[in-house]
């Protein structure tokens, strides 16, 4: 990927497409690009934060520190989105783990660049308050999520959810295709392995999900909102 098509991603999809022109074009004149393999940690938990980090292409997996040790995977976030951004404005250390799974391509714009934007550029904090207030929504929809009494429900909205799916409609951030293991999903969901596993073949069997050594894909969307929200999950 170059660098003008990886801009060119981050500016027609997602948050950056709703800003103001004038301050979309002052954030990513201060992108650089960088290639990342997958495995590799691209923000660690703890550390002070110092970029602003878009993705351009691929699939990310977020772990929480704020919890007990061994918190499992959170979430999945695919292009285009963006990450570091409450670390930056809130100045503290970051609280989240963000690792690759695969290749991806991501921008970033060095926090020296950013932060006078918010002052220069009319109206700039207006973005990143949208942006603040998106990760408010995830958040509550995470924890509702793991409030579904039905052990099939929680797992069908951990996974709709995981592919930017969990409300109807188009997303700017959705996958079909999700690469984590059934064990991340079951930890996820808040189910033994062997649970998950057995709601997993289920969901396979009726053509929901397809299953491989490799990761899930999401077949049917509408069948599993259904299972998350059916008797009030």
């Amino acid at each position: 990927m170059e660098r003008e098509e990886a801009l060119a991603v981050l500016a027609s999809r997602g948050w950056l497409a709703e800003s103001p022109a004038g301050f979309r074009d002052q954030v990513l004149a201060g992108a650089r690009l960088r290639r990342v393999q997958g495995g590799t940690t691209i923000t660690l938990g703890g550390e002070e934060a110092d970029d602003f980090v878009g993705l351009a292409q691929g699939t990310i997996a977020v772990t929480s520190i704020l919890g007990r040790a061994g918190t499992p995977v959170t979430h999945l976030v695919h292009a285009v989105s963006w990450l570091g951004y409450g670390s930056l404005l809130l100045d503290r250390p970051r609280v989240v783990t963000a690792e690759a799974r695969g290749e991806v391509w991501i921008a970033v714009v060095p926090k020296g660049r950013l932060l006078p934007l918010l002052d220069e550029v009319p109206q700039g904090w207006r973005p990143f308050m949208r942006l603040l207030a998106e990760y408010g929504d995830t958040s509550a929809t995470i924890a509702a999520d793991l409030l579904i009494p039905s052990s099939e429900g929680r797992l069908a909205a951990t996974i709709l959810r995981f592919a930017g799916q969990r409300r109807a409609g188009p997303a700017p951030a959705a996958a079909d295709r999700l690469p984590v293991t059934q064990a991340e999903l079951a930890a996820a969901a808040n189910l033994s392995r062997n649970a998950a596993g057995r709601i997993l073949r289920r969901m396979a069997a009726a053509g929901l999900v397809a299953l491989d050594y490799r990761g899930l894909e999401v077949r049917n969307a509408v069948g599993l909102r259904g299972l998350a929200d059916r008797d009030g999950g």
